[in-house]
């Protein structure tokens, strides 16, 4: 019924904006536009939060640009709805636009610093922008108001791992597998600080955990390398990076590596593994079908 409510109020507001210019191409004729709707609070209310929620779903689809272009229509009608502020700041963050996500996410939190989103999607930011301290404490707000958050504790592992803070990192990740043990994400990111640890047995058999999990080209080719670092005749590391750049031929660029945070270690013994004749051609597709480059082929 709410749903309704929403849909027809959209309906009318479209059709009195329509009306304004429907009829005057030139000048009003106000015999056949009297006057000029104006919708109450209410209406313009429901119609925001109904576009929010179309804009929300846009995101979810990765039609980031026209999420962007909604959640501005909604905000339009309803500035002081934080959660809109929220949408549009996510929005912005996934299309790059880092810039304009923090000032949304800020005119979000002089509404409502309550929101524990808020401090989620702001250290989001901060850690692409590269504020890594000022991320950290976002997280911790956050945390202080969601304190069963397994993204919470990922984001801030990752951030930790980021200051090659690793004893914190993976109390981090521990934390978000406590909270969520299907986490793989953060299981597999576990195995990438214990490999830059120097323990590459137990960052294996991580990795073969995660796998049992979810069978994601990362923590393949991860699995991959540190088996070829123990054996360069292991036939299983090069299926396994074969599958994996075939899932995504981003993985063999160091840039893209760097991204997800593999540590120098893991870099090293995957450029190792990539000198490998087994895998040339899977690579010269991965050259081809990525935009990516690596220093050696520029």
């Amino acid at each position: 019924m709410k749903n309704k409510s929403i849909k027809n109020s959209f309906y009318f507001l479209v059709c009195a904006i329509l009306n304004i210019n429907l009829f005057s191409p030139t000048s009003p004729s106000y015999s056949f536009v009297p006057y000029t709707y104006e919708p109450n609070k209410k209406v313009l209310i429901n119609t925001s939060i109904g576009i929010g929620l179309t804009a929300s779903k846009y995101i979810q689809y990765g039609q980031t640009k026209e999420a962007i272009n909604l959640a501005k229509l909604a905000i339009s009608l309803n500035p002081d709805e934080p959660e809109l502020w929220i949408i549009l700041s996510r929005a912005q963050l996934y299309s790059k636009l880092l810039k304009d996500a923090l000032i949304s996410i800020e005119n979000a939190q002089k509404i409502d610093s309550s929101i524990a989103l808020i401090w989620l999607t702001k250290a989001s930011i901060e850690m692409q922008i590269g504020d890594i301290e000022s991320a950290i404490q976002s997280i911790k707000t956050n945390i202080n108001l969601d304190k069963n958050n397994s993204n919470s504790y990922f984001l801030l592992g990752n951030a930790k791992l980021m200051q090659k803070n690793y004893s914190s990192s993976l109390e981090a990740f521990k934390k978000a597998t406590e909270i969520n043990p299907k986490f793989w994400q953060a299981i597999n990111n576990q195995a990438l600080v214990y490999y830059e640890l120097g323990f590459k047995e137990k960052a294996i058999n991580i990795w073969r955990k995660v796998l049992l999990i979810e069978s994601d080209p990362e923590p393949k080719l991860a699995l991959a390398i540190a088996l070829y670092t123990l054996d360069q005749n292991d036939k299983e590391a090069i299926d396994l990076a074969k599958e994996a750049l075939g899932q995504n031929p981003n993985y063999f660029f160091q840039q893209f590596q760097e991204e997800q945070l593999w540590g120098e270690k893991l870099q090293n013994a995957g450029a190792e593994l990539f000198k490998n004749p087994k895998l040339k051609s899977v690579l010269n597709t991965a050259s081809a079908n990525s935009n990516f480059t690596n220093e050696e082929d520029q």
